[in-house]
């Protein structure tokens, strides 16, 4: 039977959950003894990522990626926060600002495989489409 990144992440979460950082770093340690020697070094970097997905899903932390012309200004960040925080039922929010200058107003909010896209052309989009119909 193989095991996947994300079963190796959910191993090491449950390894170090609750822990202290003495009782973390050893088993960190053990953990990786235990990849160089199953010869599992080349899925580190897969396991890392889904390491951080599992404890983000665990702690109730969502990551969302915002997409705006400019950078995000405080009162907009805590919209986009109380928004994901109600959406998503998060007790935390990371956010992370993407500047892109072909948004011309509004923002992109992205949130795992979903786009919540409030921006300027993707209103216009929406009419467009509601008006060829």
């Amino acid at each position: 039977m193989r095991i996947t990144p994300k079963q190796f992440a959910q191993t090491l979460y449950d390894f170090t959950d609750k822990k202290s950082e003495t009782e973390v770093e050893k088993s960190v340690g053990h953990f990786a003894e235990f990849i160089i020697k199953d010869r599992k070094l080349k899925l580190a970097d897969k396991i890392i990522e889904q390491f951080g997905k599992v404890y983000n899903q665990k702690k109730g932390i969502v990551e969302a990626e915002v997409i705006t012309r400019k950078k995000m200004d405080e009162s907009l960040a805590k919209e986009v926060k109380y928004f994901v925080k109600e959406k998503y039922g998060a007790k935390e929010v990371i956010i992370n600002n993407i500047i892109d200058e072909s948004v011309k107003g509004g923002v992109i909010i992205k949130v795992e495989d979903e786009v919540r896209d409030g921006s300027v052309r993707g209103k216009l989009g929406e009419l467009k489409k509601i008006l060829a119909n």
